[in-house]
């Protein structure tokens, strides 16, 4: 009978056997990676481990499989459960504690051999492993080359010619408009500017003096001749007269002061002050209190007229005399019942409730710390937590707990592996399936690369 070979590499030399692990959470499968890379294999609620993992009893980060000069060792905490086969034999963990197990303190450490297999529980997690042949890799898919062509046949022949022939066009017009462009200040801006603001013009009267040393004759000429020329200059425009002189010119401060109190109390007296028969221009004096009540009374009552204060317009009690609100149309004022009765009936509010934090914490070491996750719901997200507290308080008005938050923010700042937990059914299911749809900052690490963190808030619930 022939021997069987092992299987070989395409270079001849035979493959090795590498790690093969199956995660369970609660008798389902939710992964399983064949461990290509002789590497060490991390467990843990974080997201920097090779299984994240979010079971309670869980470390954030536990070395399950180490690498000690490439061999593999079994890492299990104490209370851990499960067995390890070595291919012939098969020993439970509490066998391997009291014999063949290196104990650290924190862990028991023991060698694994190229056809161990075993098993491994923690509450509701179970994982499965062993090392088996490694199958060759799948060559990556590709279209044939006939299929996929050359990279000329992407682009559209028309297409390539339009656009080359526009890039050259548009080029050719900047470099003409740059090497034609006139430096003019009649341009269109110079134009557009001149029409829509208009410089300032100024006109100056210059007088010429004759001159002294001129004969009185010459002199005499050219005074005759001045008026043809100016004449003859200036435009036909009326000429402005000659600014009259300021009385007030060359005043001082202190007599532009009293000038400004003394034109005040005239404006005064003339708009208040009163005349020979009490009133003044202004009038004013009808307009201050009482100054002219007598003579109206006076002059009503010569007119047979009665005088009454109120009623002119023959307007008595409302309706039966009875005192009322508003416009006399509402319920009578009567006691304390009529009150009531104008407001309505009253109706019960539903309690309300008051949340507050109660505890705060963190899974993982970045920039998106607790207090502001802890912010972030309190400004946006405690209106749809108070909601589902408040909708159950219809039921229970008594109802009060503590409900915990369990969630983690992933590397596109969404909150990912929700859930509400410690308070009734009912508000948990509420929350948690408002949680899914929170967002909050990214969380970097310390090189400044996006990450994940995973966080704990425990909030108190309590009715008013």
């Amino acid at each position: 009978m022939a021997t069987q070979r092992p299987p070989q590499q395409p270079n001849g030399q035979p493959r090795q056997r590498v790690l093969r692990i199956g995660i369970l959470l609660g008798g389902k499968i939710v992964e399983e990676r064949l461990m290509r890379e002789r590497s060490s294999v991390s467990v843990g609620q974080s997201m920097k481990n090779t299984f994240s993992i979010p079971v309670e009893g869980l470390p954030l980060e536990f070395t399950l499989f180490a690498i000690d000069q490439d061999k593999y060792y079994l890492r299990f905490l104490p209370k851990m459960d499960g067995r390890l086969s070595d291919g012939g034999n098969v020993f439970t963990l509490e066998q391997l504690k009291s014999n063949g197990a290196q104990n650290t303190g924190e862990y028991y450490q023991v060698a694994l051999t190229p056809t161990a297999r075993g098993k491994l529980s923690l509450g509701d997690l179970t994982v499965l492993f062993q090392f088996v042949t490694e199958p060759p890799r799948q060559p990556k898919p590709m279209l044939p080359a006939s299929v996929r062509g050359t990279f000329a046949d992407r682009f559209d022949p028309r297409l390539s010619v339009i656009m080359g022939a526009s890039i050259i066009i548009h080029f050719a017009v900047v470099i003409v408009a740059l090497t034609m462009d006139r430096q003019t200040d009649n341009g269109m801006a110079d134009r557009a500017y001149n029409m829509v603001f208009q410089p300032d013009q100024y006109q100056a009267d210059i007088k010429t003096e004759p001159d002294k040393a001129a004969p009185a004759d010459t002199a005499g000429s050219a005074a005759a001749k001045t008026p043809d020329k100016v004449a003859a200059k200036t435009p036909d425009k009326p000429s402005p007269k000659p600014a009259e002189k300021d009385p007030g010119a060359g005043r001082d401060s202190a007599k532009d002061i009293a000038m400004q109190q003394q034109q005040a109390s005239a404006m005064a007296d003339l708009l208040t002050g009163e005349g020979a028969n009490g009133t003044s221009e202004g009038d004013m004096s009808k307009r201050r209190p009482g100054a002219d009540l007598g003579q109206q009374i006076a002059d009503v009552r010569e007119g047979g007229k009665t005088v009454a204060v109120g009623g002119g317009a023959g307007r008595g009690p409302r309706g039966d005399g009875d005192a009322r609100v508003g416009n006399g149309k509402g319920p009578a004022i009567n006691g304390p019942g009529g009150t009531e009765t104008a407001g309505g009936p009253k109706e019960e509010k539903a309690p309300t409730g008051r949340i507050q934090v109660s505890d705060k914490q963190t899974f993982d070491d970045s920039s998106l710390t607790p207090d502001v996750v802890l912010s972030k719901i309190q400004s946006v997200y405690m209106a749809q937590i108070k909601r589902c507290y408040t909708t159950y308080l219809k039921k229970d008005a008594s109802a009060r707990g503590k409900v915990t938050l369990k969630l983690t923010v992933n590397e596109t700042g969404r909150a990912v592996s929700t859930g509400a937990t410690g308070f009734a059914g009912e508000v948990d299911e509420c929350i948690s399936s408002l949680m899914g749809t929170w967002r909050f900052p990214i969380p970097k690490d310390k090189d400044s690369e996006a990450t994940s963190a995973s966080f704990a808030i425990t909030l108190q619930l309590v009715p008013d």
